[in-house]
């Protein structure tokens, strides 16, 4: 079969590769530059220096066996490194900040890409037929197939199946002309969004824990990005808001968003006036409420769906739904 796939992250690349290895035309599109998506790495000039952050996903597990495979191979590689980085939970107590250490599962092991979140996209994009900076707007059927319009007048096709490896917000809208069933399944997916801080200090910070899960604050989450292997030398630090705080504060710019976080990261923490800091919004970040099933798939119409949104807010939930798909197909 000639199989289109809208969306060239971990969920398309997954299917890609398993419909590739099973004889199948593959070829996808995506509306980015380049490889990236959530694991997207940040180049920025500071006064510091070239700086990367990784401000979408910190990390990700491989529980699964056939992700963990993939993974083991691509650490082999390089493109993966393994992460054990000193975990605390903060909370306020009697108006101070405190730091009690989590213990790692050591069964439990935590990955990222090297040299940057988006190495691990990278690797898994190689060898693939991938159009960038094309947006699909609309899907058409004729009698010869799947089509799909891509902002700009572009017209791709035709192809025997289409899957969408998209945002379940962004692929409802593609959906509801052709498969209201599963526009409707998209529909009743929560996706919390979120805002995104990036800061470089002049000196290290000095603090017991490389990454803090914070309770009952803005900040949820505190990752110094410069723990992790193979990052650029420098102090870095990644912040990601609270679901409620990003809500009530989406419009809020990006400038005023990078400061007000670092103020807040300053007051817990004690950590200085960094020398940058800006901002990232992810509209669709984390999946609050899941579709409850690995993919969908609409016989008729020849379209199916995958994406982490399906199974839960993880990278390796991204893989096993684009993979489980493929392999229906292949049967």
């Amino acid at each position: 079969m000639k199989i289109a796939i809208i969306g060239a992250g971990v969920a398309g690349l997954s299917a890609a590769q398993e419909l590739k290895q099973a004889g199948h035309q593959v070829r996808l599109f995506d509306k980015g530059r380049g490889a990236g998506g959530r694991l997207s790495t940040r180049r920025a000039q500071t006064p510091v220096g070239e700086l990367r952050f990784d401000h979408g996903a910190q990390f990700f597990t491989a529980r699964d066996d056939g992700f963990r495979a993939l993974i083991q191979d691509f650490e082999v590689q390089g493109y993966v490194a393994s992460w054990t980085p000193r975990r605390a939970r903060l909370s306020k107590q009697a108006g101070d900040w405190r730091a009690d250490t989590i213990e790692a599962d050591p069964a439990d092991q935590w990955y990222v890409g090297s040299p940057a979140m988006n190495a691990l996209v990278k690797a898994m994009a190689e060898g693939h037929e991938i159009g960038w900076n094309m947006r699909a707007t609309q899907l058409e059927r004729r009698p010869g197939g799947n089509y799909i319009q891509f902002e700009g007048g572009d017209l791709a096709g035709p192809f025997d199946a289409v899957i969408l490896a998209v945002p379940a917000e962004q692929a409802g809208t593609l959906l509801a002309v052709h498969s209201p069933a599963l526009a409707k399944e998209a529909s009743e997916v929560v996706t919390a969004p979120c805002l995104a801080a990036m800061l470089a200090f002049e000196q290290r910070v000095s603090l017991g824990w490389d990454v803090a899960e914070i309770e009952g604050a803005p900040i949820s989450l505190a990752v110094r990005n410069s723990s992790k292997p193979g990052r650029d030398k420098g102090e870095t630090f990644v912040l990601h808001a609270s679901p409620a705080w990003t809500r009530a504060n989406l419009d809020m710019d990006n400038e005023d968003v990078a400061a007000t976080l670092a103020g807040l990261f300053g007051e817990m923490t004690g950590a200085p006036q960094p020398v940058f800091a800006s901002a990232h919004r992810w509209l669709y970040a984390r999946t609050e409420t899941a579709a409850g099933s690995p993919f969908g798939w609409d016989d008729q119409s020849r379209i199916g769906v995958i994406g982490d949104w399906r199974i839960a807010p993880r990278v390796e939930a991204a893989w096993q739904s684009g993979h489980a798909l493929a392999v229906f197909l292949g049967d």
